[in-house]
């Protein structure tokens, strides 16, 4: 699949602030990815790599990605810092660049949402001694064979900005429609993410083995239950209001919320936001 194609949805989604439209245009970008990669899709439209629990980050600072810009562009990192001052992000600032630069050049390769994926997933994995090059080297050759819209929100994902307002929920719905009948299937598919937490495999899921495979999924160990949170409200009587008359309360104590999953073999503890604390 084109990374094109994800970009050029990116820039329709980000251009609407109506809910409706942004779901309109991710039940086209559902219909039009192939299983085998609507994943990976469905994790980088929200700006993530992975869920949360895997607990994998990509680890790539600003002072970073704007020595990749530099190395693509030809321009002093001063510079790039120069017109980031003026744009305030940095994917804009590598597009209006590399709108100049795609003047003069052709790019070697057309990219595809696989080798961006896999390429993002070596820099997360990148460590130790030499760690910071072999980043920006990734980086600078996905930039390179990149478009300018392209390379504007390789950029967002990369420094976790993706800024495109894309809930999960709205993401649920458009998973509802595309694959599940319609927003009828949208609470068992809900359930589904409720349950595992992992938004790319409900929609591998359900893309792959469909509404009926999605309605068995269970608790899985190594993949936590999302927490209810608690909902604020203004005053003990509006409380009491929610909660037909009668409420109980309870002291408050400092700590962290755990969920613990136990097995005969392991225990894993994760925070409320489903992140992996067990160390």
């Amino acid at each position: 699949m084109k990374l094109q194609v994800l970009a050029d949805v990116f820039e329709k989604i980000e251009g609407t602030t109506k809910r409706l439209e942004m779901t309109d245009l991710l039940v086209d970008l559902m219909k039009q990815t192939p299983s085998k990669v609507i994943d990976k899709v469905a994790y980088l439209t929200i700006g993530e790599l992975y869920p949360p629990f895997v607990g994998v980050e990509l680890g790539v600072a600003e002072k970073l990605a704007i020595k990749a810009i530099a190395t693509v562009t030809g321009l002093a990192e001063k510079n790039v810092a120069v017109k980031l001052k003026k744009t305030g992000d940095l994917g804009l600032t590598v597009q209006e660049l590399l709108e100049k630069k795609s003047q003069q050049t052709l790019r070697m390769q057309t990219l595809t949402v696989e080798r961006t994926y896999q390429t993002l997933e070596k820099i997360a994995h990148a460590t130790g001694s030499g760690s910071q090059e072999t980043k920006i080297k990734l980086l600078v050759g996905l930039l390179n064979d990149a478009t300018p819209n392209e390379a504007k929100y390789i950029l967002r994902i990369v420094l976790g900005r993706l800024r495109l307002g894309v809930a999960d929920m709205t993401l649920l719905d458009a998973l509802a429609i595309s694959y599940g009948g319609g927003k009828e299937s949208r609470e068992a598919i809900e359930r589904a993410y409720n349950l595992t937490s992992d938004i790319g495999y409900v929609a591998k899921t359900l893309a792959e083995k469909g509404i009926r495979a999605i309605e068995k999924f269970s608790v899985t160990f190594g993949k936590p239950i999302k927490p209810q949170m608690a909902e604020r409200l203004g005053s003990l009587d509006e409380i009491l209001e929610k909660l037909g008359g009668k409420a109980a309360a309870d002291y408050k104590y400092d700590g962290l919320r755990i969920q613990a999953q136990i097995s005969p073999d392991s225990i894993t503890l994760f925070s409320r936001r489903e992140e992996n604390i067990t160390n």
